[in-house]
């Protein structure tokens, strides 16, 4: 079951998310929900999350296995 809901966005703004959706083929409505979907995705945070700490210790891996 889909929710309808509705959210206020300023004209210059909804320009832009209109020209993305476009863009990429989709929906403000989709757009939208992909995005928040995204936002919401635990693993993806955890992954970031994962990528972030490898970044901290780059050096470490530069020095240890080279290029």
């Amino acid at each position: 079951m889909s929710r309808h809901v509705t959210i206020r966005l300023d004209e210059e703004f909804h320009e832009r998310l209109k020209a993305r959706a476009a863009a990429l083929g989709t929906t403000v409505t989709a757009l939208i929900t992909e995005v928040t979907e995204r936002e919401l995705d635990e693993d993806r945070k955890n992954f970031l999350s994962g990528i972030e700490e490898f970044a901290d210790h780059w050096g470490y891996f530069q020095e240890r296995f080279g290029n």
